[in-house]
């Protein structure tokens, strides 16, 4: 993904790495530093976020490309 990291700051980078695993918003929320207490608020914020959308549906793109779907 190094190409996206100048346009996110980091822990949004890390959000999107998490997120990534598993698809859980608020797991990765709270893997990348957010607070467990605020962690479904922020999951929310950070997918509605256009940039890191922009950055997840790339990352997700080619992961279903290299798997061949």
């Amino acid at each position: 993904m190094p190409k996206h990291s100048n346009s996110l700051n980091a822990r949004q980078t890390a959000f999107v790495q998490e997120y990534l695993i598993d698809k859980n918003a608020t797991q990765a929320a709270i893997r990348a530093g957010y607070s467990k207490r605020t962690a479904d608020v922020q999951a929310s914020r950070l997918l509605s976020n256009v940039k890191v959308d922009q950055v997840v549906t790339s990352e997700l793109a080619k992961m279903s490309e290299d798997a061949g779907i």
